[in-house]
């Protein structure tokens, strides 16, 4: 691919700023602040962590109007994410999970203050009183553990203080946008204090719904709601609960059909809907089929204890969380109640434990070994109705099951100072997993045999269990370089377990585990006072790679087993004081992502596969992906951002440019719109302090109205495109004390 060829000229290029004199640059009196991340389970700076890593401390966060895991997305080179109603799709490098379905696990693991979040809708919720955000690249499961073949991405809260301060914000936008968020930290004793913070947003959605009486969609209800207590019990130990509450409600593009790409395509019953980029026509979008719209419920509690015991720390954690997902969806892609499916709810309870212990002195040997437990059980429903086939809005087919995670996996890792200079990591990980599936489906006789209700048809009972273990070692090579940062080479493997695509007709059949293979090389300094580089080269071997995309002749999406993967790339973040005022960031990553050897199959169209220009309806077309591209992996991204202060005014600018990639094959041109093409995102924001603890701000997202796609698939019979966000504008009032 053309952007394997660019990545020695971008190596040059970022090397190349190890050349510039300090001079050259020193237009600041100002010097780059140190960043402390936890990323390998110990506080360390940036500079002297040897792994690829993205962070974002709370202040860019703002400054860059990231609310919620999307805009995280946009300021990530290679990280993607989109969303379907509760449903979370995260993309690391081309690896992720397109559903967030009972017995399939994401490959980027998501954490909130070091708890794993083990419904990958979890990640939609919004984040409040954000510390920082460290996006970790590549495997991860040496110190965090399962499904981060990919990556992790970590959110960490502030931390309870023992200060009394807190701050308020309340906003509003277009489309009647209206957020709300506060924070209040109280020391209630010497020795104990709480930290409580909510958040809340409201809008009405971006695209109208053509259908009488059918909801808009993109209608956003989100609440966030955290609870954080710490006693210090003495001065080496301490003691903390939390707990947090969120809730969305969002009908983020769920059934909509394609729009004037021309791409429509409905069951012959309904007949063909054509919509514009701002509407919708969905008959499951209504208030008789759809009373409440999507929801997604979680709570979640945890205990944390800390402790010292002769230069030896512990930790110990124990946390319990539970989730309820209901989501609506409308399968035959048109106005009409051919095929509804009313309801599907997932509702999980997740209990994790785990247990931490590491050296703290200042030796040439330093470790952490470790353990932890993770269990999970699903109960999944759903409610096939048909519409005009069957007369009216009456039952057609309904499902139940039970999905059981068991999990636990121990860990160590070993530093070794060898010299002033070398510095040698070994680790490694070995994981247990065990899953079983029990589905069901029961068929209403007077309809299981229409032909349209291919859905119903598949769904019969099936059971399956299956266990998986692997051992994954990391070895990591460090130079310390005398300019304040590191030359680094790590090899890693990683390991996801199989996983089942119930309640779907292959849910019996058990995936193989997705295993990866990693080289990294990094270059990380403070090239002058004022110019900070971190960079790095990877290339990952993928074995079983678990890919997600439509099932042909069905309307649900399946996962697959691809043979063979091979990911190569580098990737780069610049940070340049320019000035006392002004400030630069500018990060990219080129990607060559390719399959070597997946047999697969895609929909074409008839008039294709026979030759015939008179053939109408699909067939499936078998084929090899050798060559294309992982799917949702840009041969390259970027992000810039520039920020500027002069007394009481700030203003940040940042921009966001994603090459195309694919939701999923093409090999039908009219099928094009599964390509995501080119597209960049402008974002504004001004601020302006008043004093006393008081500061107003206007913000822009999609400046220039960028036309793009937050989802695309081929489903049963029809095309559903999703498009993202328009321009977006509002006004923040914030007071902080």
């Amino acid at each position: 691919m053309n952007s394997l060829r660019r990545i020695p000229q971008v190596i040059v290029l970022l090397l190349s700023f190890s050349f510039f004199s300090t001079n050259t640059l020193a237009q600041s009196t100002k010097t780059l602040e140190e960043i402390i991340i936890t990323s390998q389970k110990k506080e360390e700076s940036l500079l002297d962590s040897a792994i690829d890593v993205s962070v974002f401390s709370g202040e860019d966060l703002q400054k860059y109007a990231v609310s919620d895991m999307s805009g995280v997305a946009l300021v990530t080179p290679g990280l993607t994410f989109q969303n379907t109603g509760v449903w979370a799709q995260i993309y690391l490098r081309g690896v992720g999970t397109r559903v967030s379905q009972a017995g399939l696990d994401t490959g980027v693991a998501v954490y909130v203050d070091d708890r794993y979040v083990g419904r990958q809708s979890g990640a939609m919720f919004d984040m409040a009183d954000v510390s920082r955000i460290e996006v970790l690249k590549g495997p991860q499961g040496v110190l965090f553990g399962r499904n981060s073949t990919g990556g992790a991405i970590r959110v960490i809260s502030n931390p309870v203080v023992d200060d009394l301060e807190g701050n308020f914000t309340v906003g509003l936008g277009d489309y009647d946008y209206k957020h709300m968020n506060g924070t209040l930290n109280v020391p209630v004793t010497d020795n104990f204090a709480f930290r409580a913070s909510i958040q809340t947003r409201e809008r009405e959605g971006f695209k109208e719904n053509i259908i009488p009486g059918g909801y808009d969609y993109d209608d956003l209800d989100s609440t966030l709601a955290r609870v954080r207590a710490k006693w210090d019990v003495s001065d080496t130990t301490s003691l903390e609960f939390s707990h947090l509450f969120a809730s969305i409600k969002d009908l983020a593009n769920m059934g909509a059909v394609s729009a004037d790409s021309g791409n429509a395509r409905g069951i012959v019953l309904g007949g063909i809907t054509t919509t514009k980029r701002d509407e919708i026509a969905s008959s499951s979008a209504g208030p008789d089929a759809n009373p409440e719209g999507p929801k997604h419920y979680m709570f979640s509690t945890g205990l944390r204890l800390d402790t010292s015991i002769n230069d030896v720390n512990v930790v110990a954690y124990v946390n319990d969380s539970r989730n309820d997902e209901r989501r609506w969806g409308d399968y035959d892609g048109n106005s009409f109640n051919d095929i509804e499916v009313v309801m599907t709810e997932n509702k999980s309870e997740e209990t994790g434990a785990g247990l931490e212990i590491s050296s703290d002195n200042d030796g040439p040997l330093s470790w952490i070994v470790g353990m932890n437990y993770f269990d999970q059980e699903v109960n999944y429903d759903f409610d096939l109705r048909i519409g005009a086939i069957g007369g009216g809005n009456v039952p057609a087919s309904t499902g139940w099951g039970t999905y059981n995670l068991d999990t636990y996996g121990i860990f160590a890792s070993f530093d070794y100072e060898m010299s002033d200079k070398w510095t040698l990591t070994v680790g490694g990980r070995y994981t247990n997993e065990e899953k079983d599936v029990h589905w069901r489906a029961s068929q209403y006789p007077e309809y299981a045999q229409n032909e349209r209700l291919t859905l119903a048809a598949a769904l019969l009972p099936n059971k399956a269990a299956e266990e998986w273990s692997s051992f994954d070692p990391k070895v990591t090579l460090t130079y310390n370089l005398e300019n304040n940062g590191i030359i680094y080479a790590t090899y890693a493997t990683g390991f996801k377990s199989g996983g089942y695509n119930a309640p779907t007709r292959q849910g019996g059949e058990a995936l193989e585990p997705e295993e990866i293979m990693m080289i990294e090389l990094g270059y990380k300094a403070d090239l002058t006072d004022t110019l900070r580089l971190t960079s790095s080269f990877f290339m990952y071997d993928y074995e079983d790679l678990q890919v997600t995309r439509a099932a042909v002749g069905t309307g649900t999406v399946t996962t697959e087993n691809a043979t063979d993967s091979e990911v190569m790339g580098a990737d780069f973040d610049i940070t340049w004081l320019v000035s006392d005022s002004f400030t630069l960031r500018f990060g990219g990553e080129i990607l060559d992502a390719e399959y070597e050897d997946f047999e697969t199959g895609s929909r074409v169209a008839n008039t294709i596969l026979t030759g015939n220009p008179d053939a109408v309806g699909y067939g499936l077309r078998f084929f090899n992906a050798k060559g294309h591209s992982l799917l949702r992996a840009a041969d390259s991204s970027f992000f810039l951002a520039a920020d500027y202060e002069s007394g009481p005014i700030s203003v940040n600018v940042n921009y966001s440019w994603t090459d195309e990639y694919y939701f999923d094959f093409v090999l039908d041109p009219a099928s094009d719109s599964l390509r995501q093409k080119s597209h960049g995102i402008l974002n504004a924001r001004t601020t302006y302090s008043g004093g006393s603890g008081w500061s107003m701000s206007l913000w822009g997202k999609n400046l220039t109205d960028e036309v793009y796609l937050n989802d695309s698939v081929i489903a049963g019979t029809n095309q559903r495109i999703n498009y993202a966000h328009p321009r977006t504008w509002g006004v923040d009032l914030s007071y902080e004390f």
